[in-house]
């Protein structure tokens, strides 16, 4: 039992990272479901459910088969399906066995720790709350290969280019034009590389420290697999006694004075047991079979208790009205086709899976200065990178439906917020230096360059019409001035809507002639301008761009 746990753990794990790396990315993610192995958590769909008081297909579906097989058949979700276990089973194999006492034994009761966490989420999730920090194992996953695995292979992709450039240049150059790797950077990678050191580092303390003490979906596991008909039975004939099947349980599911004895919930079904001397345990349905003794979850009405009062207490500093109102000043884009606010929270985990996808690195996690309840949550970030007016890809990937998936078309209407110029700092309106940068990037046509009289003269500078601008961004990430943009994206005027279309027929039409007589103005108002004042007008955002 035990090989084949390991060979279905192996083909899982690479079917999530190349789902990862090679379907969650343009244009793959259109065409593939690359997030569908996040449905497989049932915990996060039970609490996304009941934070969000609504069922996102997918997840519910996927969520109750989970739920039904850890009732029939115990916590295999965690020894064959997590792919963070996975990682812990490595470690622990090539590195942490070597390091760790082989007597050292965690103290069981700290295993009721997970429950309180468990009950403290449940407690959060009917207040419509969701805390992404610890909530999920995958999506934990997700998080530390988008923050830090993947940059660090776009960089070895861009050093490697390099490095073949200076043997064979043709190749690299030929390289180059297939393959120009992004190098994304993101918010918070310290605290992400932190948080994955801990619960990569359990393993020090004992095998899977993390899934048997920390983890709240093992928790939940824990809970529902208490009355499974898989378990493990002692063959009395070849048994010896020798305890060795309990020392080398990895979540001390064996009763170390009773070997026949285990705890039902805290078996993830490995098969190490099995293995450990001529098959003296095996695993069976015996549901029924009281020949079989069996323990629950180490859990009593206290924990219970001490989680819903934790949960409760975590309310006010996730709703506190204080870190709300200096969340970002403004400043707090989403990206296109996120849900309201209050939706938005109750359904995103913070998996990273749409900052993986986005072409431009615009999609950044908000930290702690944005709110509590919003950490590790996407924003648009645009002097990183603007949102692209060809690209849906974040609403494709999201896993909970936090992102409406938007079709292109669609997408040419949805308003994440508006731009506003820093008459102070815009070269034109401050220096009378002629920059078209923001004009020439923005893809709606909301930015014209009108002809006004300034202290130096009549000159061109650049106005934002509010109804035509998407708040796309584009126009700050590429405007020349540096440290804060001439021109900044504030998020009034937003427009997010939970369904239906983001605007009529008549509307759409409306805006959609109003950029074409833009585009069309524009090209005009440059035409007089060259004829006005000649090629005496040199232009500074060309040469200081080159």
């Amino acid at each position: 039992m035990r090989k084949t746990r390991i060979i279905i753990q192996l083909l899982v794990f690479v079917a999530f990272v190349s789902a990862f790396f090679f379907l969650n990315r343009n244009p793959t993610a259109y065409s593939w479901q690359s997030e569908v192995l996040l449905y497989a958590n049932p915990f996060t769909g039970f609490l996304v459910t009941i934070a969000s008081r609504s069922f996102f297909l997918p997840l519910a579906i996927t969520a109750v088969s989970i739920i039904v097989l850890t009732v029939v058949f115990g916590r295999f979700f965690c020894g064959f399906f997590c792919p963070l276990g996975a990682i812990i089973d490595f470690l622990d194999r090539f590195l942490f066995a070597k390091m760790r006492s082989a007597g050292r034994r965690v103290p069981r009761y700290f295993r009721r720790i997970k429950y309180v966490i468990m009950t403290a989420l449940i407690v959060l999730s009917l207040f419509g709350s969701l805390f992404p920090l610890i909530i999920d194992p995958l999506t934990m996953t997700t998080r530390f290969l988008t923050m830090i695995v993947n940059p660090v292979l776009n960089i070895l992709g861009v050093d490697l280019i390099k490095i073949a450039g200076l043997a064979v240049p043709s190749v690299s150059a030929k390289i180059a034009s297939v393959y120009s790797p992004l190098v994304p950077l993101y918010y918070g990678v310290i605290l992400t590389g932190g948080l994955m050191l801990l619960v990569l580092g359990g393993g020090f303390w004992g095998k899977r420290f993390w899934c048997g003490y920390i983890c709240p979906t093992g928790a939940f596991l824990a809970v529902l697999s208490r009355y499974s008909i898989f378990r493990r039975k002692v063959v009395t004939d070849k048994c010896s006694s020798c305890s060795r099947c309990a020392k080398a349980c990895p979540v001390e599911a064996i009763d170390l004075k009773n070997i026949s004895k285990t705890n039902i919930s805290e078996c993830i079904e490995c098969g190490v047991c099995t293995e450990i001397k001529e098959s003296c345990s095996r695993f069976v349905i015996g549901g029924a079979d009281k020949m079989i003794p069996v323990t629950g979850p180490d859990l009593q009405k206290r924990h219970l208790i001490a989680g819903a009062a934790g949960g409760l207490l975590l309310l006010p500093v996730f709703r506190a009205t204080a870190i709300s109102k200096r969340d970002d000043h403004g400043r707090l884009i989403r990206p296109p086709g996120a849900l309201p606010e209050e939706k938005f929270l109750s359904r995103c985990t913070g998996c990273g899976e749409c900052m993986k996808v986005c072409p431009t690195n615009a999609l950044q996690p908000c930290m702690f200065t944005d709110g509590f309840s919003r950490f590790y949550t996407p924003k648009v970030v645009p002097r990183v990178g603007g949102c692209e007016e060809k690209c849906s890809l974040c609403g494709n990937v999201c896993p909970n439906g936090a992102i409406r998936k938007l079709p292109l078309e669609e997408k040419k209407f949805v308003k994440i917020g508006t731009a506003v110029i820093d008459r102070h700092r815009c070269l034109a309106w401050a220096q009378n230096r002629e920059c078209l940068v923001c004009d020439e990037v923005c893809p709606y046509n909301a930015i014209e360059f009108k002809i006004v009289d300034t202290t130096k003269g009549r000159f061109k500078v650049p106005v934002v019409y509010e109804d035509l601008c998407a708040g796309c961004g584009l126009c700050e990430q590429h405007c020349p001035i540096f440290d804060t943009a001439a021109i900044v994206v504030y998020k009034f005027g937003e427009n997010r809507r939970e369904s239906g279309e983001y605007a009529s027929r008549w509307q759409k039409e409306a805006i959609l002639e109003r950029r074409r007589k833009s585009d069309s103005a524009n090209l005009e108002e440059e035409s007089a301008a060259e004829d006005e004042f000649g090629a005496s007008g040199s232009s500074f955002s060309d040469g200081f761009l080159e």
